[in-house]
């Protein structure tokens, strides 16, 4: 099997299922990723190499995503990061630096929570957090947004569904968001992450993680209440260019990312300039230069 993004192989979960991933370089510690919501490996396609020059590196595909199977149990944080541990007993990593992208930079924190003596270090970009922890002005607008977000996630769901049905006759539309993922990769790269995203598959399992997605982040609010993480060095990057609308929430939430890296012993926050949300697209380099600076201290 060819994969233009590393090296591929499979490791088990402890039930049995595969999970598909790719991996580049050499050294000690090794680079894991963790992709954001309903992306697979290829996000990280224009960071790995970069960081692959000076450590080794892996990055795989969530259960239902690209080429890992399935799982049909519910898709909370807390079951993530059992594929997750799984994943590293799988391919013998004992000790690793974790790099998370939105929804990933929640997973990997939760990991970090649970399985400390697995952590080096930690690299979260712009990840997503507890809207328990966002500070947002006492306003109409944002107290009817918390109102209707139980309706938000609802119509989310039906268009995932849709989407799902759509797939199956080749009609699926890619979110906005993950297309633009795509652009600035090659145009072979670029193919393959647009084949994988508009699979039946994607969308039923991007579906269920969205599902597990609310809950688990309060759970993590609850659990950074009373446990702390390791004293890894930890960088977390803010996307900086948002749209005018909803100012004071990006401002919230980029003071949410900057509180993060300031509870930390050796805790750094960086604003990615020319980047929105996607940062691992936008500014690949910056990223990249965050992870080799946490090697780096990992490894000191």
């Amino acid at each position: 099997m060819k994969d233009l993004f590393g090296k591929p192989a499979f490791a088990r979960t402890r039930d049995g299922r595969r999970l598909h991933y790719v991996t580049q370089g050499e050294g000690e510690p090794r680079v894991v990723f963790e992709s954001g919501l309903g992306a697979t490996r290829t996000e990280w396609g224009m960071v790995m190499p970069a960081v692959a020059e000076h450590a080794a590196v892996l990055a795989y595909d969530r259960a239902g995503l690209g080429r890992s199977e399935p799982d049909h149990m519910p898709r909370d944080h807390a079951r993530m990061a059992e594929d997750l541990l799984d994943l590293l007993d799988g391919t013998g990593v004992r000790r690793c630096v974790l790099v998370g992208h939105s929804l990933g930079g929640a997973l990997v924190t939760l990991f970090a929570l649970r399985y400390p003596a697995r952590v080096a270090g930690l690299v979260l970009v712009d990840p997503s957090v507890p809207p328990e922890d966002v500070k947002l002005p006492d306003r109409p607008l944002y107290r009817a947004a918390r109102l209707l977000q139980p309706l938000s996630d609802v119509v989310e769901a039906v268009q995932l569904r849709a989407g799902e049905v759509l797939a199956r006759f080749g009609a699926a539309p890619v979110a906005s968001e993950l297309r633009k993922m795509a652009e600035p990769f090659p145009p072979d790269m670029r193919a393959e992450i647009l084949d994988e995203l508009a699979r039946p598959a994607t969308f039923r399992a991007t579906r269920a993680e969205t599902a597990g997605q609310g809950p688990s982040l309060s759970a993590l609010h609850r659990l950074l209440k009373t446990e702390r993480l390791p004293h890894v060095p930890v960088t977390v990057i803010s996307g900086a260019l948002r749209p005018a609308s909803f100012a004071d929430l990006w401002r919230a939430l980029e003071d949410c990312h900057r509180r993060l890296a300031g509870a930390q012993p050796y805790g750094r926050h960086v604003v990615a300039g020319r980047s929105g949300h996607m940062v691992p697209q936008d500014e690949p380099g910056l990223v990249a230069e965050e992870i080799l600076r946490v090697v780096r201290e990992a490894g000191a």
